[in-house]
């Protein structure tokens, strides 16, 4: 049997060895931090930075809204009653939905672009993540465009013309290549979002066509738009950033570069 020394020490048997442990003392008193008043009339609580910019984003967000809000609905009165306010939306949706496309356009050639590997930033998986929301932004701004052009009685294009290739009365074959290019945008992401059961052999040379994507669209966008005199250093501006972004992917070479997008 043990025994326990005046001391308050557990002892083990003699036998096996006379092995001591110290009895427990009081638990060590936590570190009360910046923040806890000192005992001799210190300052109290201090606000750290961190929660002042948790403050100060939000209101710089909401005073920003407000005045916004303030100067647009200033002049919003009589735009609500313009009856080119469908045209307006259809076509302002457009553009953002373009902008969306070539952002999305880049990212996926970055990807597989040798001259990636000089860069650690973004890593790939970052990338991947802006590649699919990108994706989905411009799905949805293209859903907001095609409604509003759909809906405009004055456009002269509707749901036939619309979704049916050549069957809209203002500029078929321009409203023609934006209907094609929805189309093949369409089966593009499909394709991607079925990568992990469809295979890369299958896949992937659907998801080359995102080119021809974007080409379809700066057509339609620079043939079907009325303002597309006003929007030309656009156009030139992002179709000569895909197109460099093409031949330098295609020309450099670094095999060992390229990005395995397969998950299988």
């Amino acid at each position: 049997m043990s025994e326990r020394s005046p001391a308050g020490v557990v002892e083990k048997p003699a036998a096996a060895g006379p092995t001591r442990w110290p009895a427990a003392g009081p638990a060590p008193a936590r570190d009360p931090g910046p923040l806890a008043a000192g005992a001799d009339g210190a300052p109290g609580p201090r606000t750290p930075r961190w929660a002042l910019r948790g403050l100060l984003v939000p209101s710089a967000v909401i005073g920003a809204s407000v005045l916004l809000g303030n100067v647009l609905g200033g002049r919003a009165g009589s735009l609500l009653h313009d009856r080119m306010l469908p045209w307006i939306l259809g076509r302002s949706l457009g553009v953002a939905a373009y902008l969306a496309l070539t952002a999305l356009v880049l990212v996926g050639l970055w990807l597989r672009h040798p001259w990636r590997t000089r860069f650690r930033t973004p890593h790939p998986e970052s990338l991947l993540r802006a590649h699919a929301s990108l994706a989905a932004c411009t799905i949805t701004l293209l859903a907001g465009h095609l409604t509003a052009i759909a809906l405009d009685r004055y456009a002269g294009v509707g749901w036939t013309g619309a979704l049916v290739p050549w069957h809209a009365a203002y500029r078929p074959t321009a409203v023609a290549l934006g209907t094609l290019g929805l189309y093949a945008f369409l089966l593009v992401g499909a394709t991607a979002a079925l990568a992990g059961s469809l295979g890369r052999r299958v896949w992937f040379p659907v998801h080359a066509v995102s080119s021809v994507v974007f080409g379809l669209t700066v057509m339609h966008g620079v043939l079907a738009g009325s303002d597309s005199h006003t929007l030309r250093w656009l156009y030139v501006a992002t179709g000569a950033l895909v197109v460099g972004a093409q031949l330098t992917r295609r020309t450099a070479r670094n095999p060992s570069s390229s990005v395995e997008l397969d998950p299988e």
